[in-house]
């Protein structure tokens, strides 16, 4: 890089230090070069090509639930609204989002129950790609407020109707990626009425501070899944194809008021790519066909 460009890059990062995120998105709606983290693979959106961000919510500079995303080729609307059926919340730290199941109060059990959901608001999309990287942490000891025994958690994260008038009970779901928290496995899924298309994966070990990328592409013709930057299934049934624009939404899945084990779910980055460039249906194994019977 010449003196002048590195010179440039400087004063583009101090400025938006300064001025805020709006500035970055003219200049960063390119896919990253590299990871975000030592360690990673490359993701999906750079082994397939995708190229053009249309949005990012990397949570850079501070931003709340309430803020749109900080850079990509569209940076218009967007905000988180977040639910909690027990003891857990859904906050901010230093450039990311954190599923907390309870509090961590050291020497004092604390309970850790319900499920605690955030979903996108106002960026709809029918068609379109879905990146996220997300780690975890787990704890089973006395002093962290944990009850010895409790049952793991599940991080979902799937694609739903956008109008909550349209959604029925996860019947047209598609379910990006389902993995109980400190585990190995990953199920994917979508949904059509009273049909389920499902698989679950094996073998996804990871040390206590590695990250884990999720992805989905879903065309006009086939949805493709891919995990750690890889496809791993696609489905061409057309009655699995949105009809109605989708959007994003995050769980950390409990049991109702059963005790779990106290976790945390740590989402770094939320991508969403349109079409335009890249490879749109990469061969991968199919998915198994059954029944579904709705989740409300």
């Amino acid at each position: 890089m010449s003196r002048t460009g590195f010179t440039l890059r400087l004063a583009t990062l101090a400025t938006a230090l300064v001025v805020g995120p709006a500035t970055l998105a003219p200049g960063t709606a390119e896919a990253p070069l590299t990871s975000a983290r030592a360690g990673d693979g490359p993701s999906a959106a750079q082994r397939y090509g995708w190229r053009t961000m249309q949005w990012d919510f990397a949570w850079e500079f501070g931003e709340s639930l309430s803020d749109g995303p900080y850079r990509g080729a569209n940076i218009r609307g967007g905000r988180w609204i977040d639910q909690s059926t027990g003891t857990g919340r859904a906050v901010k730290y230093g450039g990311g989002i954190e599923f907390h199941s309870g509090e961590v109060i050291r020497n004092t059990v604390t309970p850790d129950f319900g499920t605690t959901t955030l979903t996108l608001e106002g960026k709809p999309a029918r068609l379109g790609r879905w990146e996220l990287r997300e780690r975890v942490r787990m704890y089973n000891q006395p002093q962290f407020g944990d009850a010895p025994g409790g049952s793991p958690y599940a991080f979902v994260l799937e694609l739903i109707p956008a109008d909550p008038a349209a959604y029925d009970c996860g019947r047209h779901n598609i379910t990006i990626a389902r993995a109980p928290v400190g585990g190995t496995s990953v199920q994917i899924g979508a949904n059509a009425g009273t049909t389920r298309w499902s698989k679950t994966l094996t073998g996804y070990r990871r040390g206590a501070t590695e990250g884990r990328l999720y992805a989905v592409q879903v065309t006009g013709r086939k949805i493709s899944w891919f995990i750690n930057g890889r496809v791993v299934a696609s489905l061409g049934a057309a009655a699995a194809i949105p009809k109605i624009p989708m959007t994003v939404r995050m769980r950390m899945v409990g049991a109702g008021a059963k005790e779990m084990r106290k976790s945390y779910v740590l989402v770094d980055w939320l991508r969403n790519y349109d079409l335009a460039k890249g490879v749109r249906h990469p061969r991968a194994p199919g998915l198994n066909k059954g029944s579904f019977g709705g989740d409300c």
